[in-house]
């Protein structure tokens, strides 16, 4: 019986060393984790820190360039939305592409410049600026509405201009008259200002849909009151699907091949057609020089875009990725070259368009141009 009642004892007294060793275990677990989750909102902390940091240099640096862009942007949409410039279809559509371009500007410079001035110096993460957040959250996606329909903008200018100067030296080897009266039906026909106005608002809602991404893919942290990735829509196919078409369709195929072989098009066309030029018309020869300023501004178009492709590219498919500080500043950069297409445009139009030039300089003159309904800018 004694030895019955021992071995009972030393039993009940392994399983309460057991549970006890387990319940240790179990506790020591918990304080790993909470070290190890500590440790990373330390670390994501910091990395928040050492971002809102590196980013103060390059926004502060960038605010004279959107000052300037805003200013010549500005010039711009006062000389293309003039009541006898939006007479024709692409004076409109140049009008438009201002407007964006402007309020690309202004947008970008809220949210990469000027939500810096509430702090120059963050030290800790509690004091991370709630101007800096709500713009990073609500006026960072519309940069992507307004730079998507600038890039509809400039496919809409570069298919009519193909249009312009394809058809009419499809047709002007032959003396045909009928002919010619049928190609300019044609373009009249393709580029209605009627089709002009509803491509621009379909390119609008299509901007919209392009930048759903944008306005989900971040929330405010309710504890920290920092922006945070928004988990809830982190997996959501359709948005997966939209950021896909953005990345490796819209942005890259798009813009630097559809839009590169219709202006590779009409610079060959051009070329091929040097001969046939002196046989032109007045307004024919007017719209090969609108041609050629417009491709002058989608090169630099495609020169100033290209850093966010590049940038994005060699940070995913790199092993070890692009150096911190670019990959922590890719958006900034991105936008700093994006921020230079405005600049390249006011130089283009003063360089080709004299009456452009007229126009700029009536504005600080205080003259007038005489018989301005029936001489729009856009022609050179």
């Amino acid at each position: 019986m004694s030895i019955h009642l021992n071995a009972l004892i030393h039993d009940n007294f392994e399983d309460e060393l057991w549970n006890q060793n387990i319940t240790a275990l179990q506790l020591r677990h918990q304080q790993v984790d909470i070290a190890e989750f500590s440790s990373e909102a330390e670390t994501e902390a910091e990395e928040m820190i050492q971002c809102l940091n590196s980013q103060k240099l390059l926004a502060i640096a960038s605010f004279p360039l959107f000052i300037v862009g805003l200013a010549l942007t500005g010039i711009s949409v006062f000389v293309y939305t003039r009541p006898y410039q939006l007479k024709t279809t692409v004076g409109y559509l140049l009008a438009f592409l201002s407007i964006f371009e402007f309020l690309f500007l202004l947008f970008s410079m809220q949210a990469f410049s000027l939500s810096y001035i509430p702090t120059l110096n963050c030290e800790r993460i509690d004091k991370y600026p709630k101007f800096k957040a709500y713009s990073e959250l609500y006026i960072y996606p519309l940069t992507h509405v307004t730079k998507y329909m600038c890039v509809c903008i400039s496919i809409m200018i570069s298919i009519q201009q193909w249009v312009s100067v394809f058809l009419p030296a499809k047709v002007s080897k032959s003396s045909s008259n009928s002919k010619k009266k049928l190609s300019d039906f044609q373009v009249k026909i393709i580029c209605t200002m009627k089709r002009t106005k509803r491509l621009l608002i379909f390119s609008f809602v299509f901007s919209v849909f392009l930048s759903i991404p944008r306005f989900l893919e971040r929330k405010m942290n309710p504890h920290n009151n920092w922006p945070s990735e928004n988990n809830t829509y982190k997996d959501n196919p359709i948005l997966q699907a939209i950021n896909f078409f953005d990345d490796n369709i819209f942005n890259a195929f798009i813009i630097f091949f559809v839009l590169l072989m219709i202006n590779l098009s009409i610079i060959a066309l051009l070329k091929w057609a040097e001969y046939g030029r002196m046989k032109m018309t007045t307004q024919t020869v007017k719209d090969r020089k609108t041609s050629i300023m417009l491709l002058a501004v989608l090169l630099a178009y495609v020169l100033t875009h290209s850093p966010s492709m590049i940038i994005e590219y060699f940070d995913k498919t790199l092993v070890n990725g692009l150096h911190k500080d670019i990959s922590i500043l890719r958006k900034e950069i991105s936008n700093f070259f994006m921020c230079c297409h405005p600049l390249f445009s006011f130089a283009d139009y003063l360089i080709f368009s004299e009456k452009y030039r007229n126009t700029v300089k009536s504005m600080f003159t205080g003259n007038s141009r005489r018989n301005s309904s029936n001489n729009p800018v856009v022609p050179v």
